[in-house]
């Protein structure tokens, strides 16, 4: 088995999209939760910027982040945001 892949998903979202875009993205929370290798899934909102918003989390493997970003509620979601994100940013991380 490979190592963990922790990740962090940081989402730039335009001022007047906030309520749709953490609408979509509470949305997803509970069937990703439930996919094989996941075992982190936490939505974040920054504390000093109501715009970015951030997952952070953590599969057992790169091959699960990888079968997780071919999911239909995935698509789905970025159907739904398209064009209310200014960005989105993917940090894989490793720890030391």
């Amino acid at each position: 088995m490979g190592k963990q892949l922790p990740i962090i998903v940081k989402f730039k979202v335009k001022p007047d999209k906030i309520e749709l875009v953490t609408s979509e993205l509470l949305k997803i929370l509970e069937p990703t939760r439930k996919e094989d290798g996941c075992i982190l899934y936490d939505l974040h909102r920054d504390l000093e910027d109501p715009t970015v918003l951030m997952f952070y989390e953590i599969w057992e493997t790169v091959d699960h982040w990888r079968v997780h970003d071919k999911q239909e509620h995935i698509a789905n979601f970025r159907k739904a945001i398209d064009g209310a994100v200014e960005s989105i940013t993917f940090n894989k991380l490793e720890l030391l």
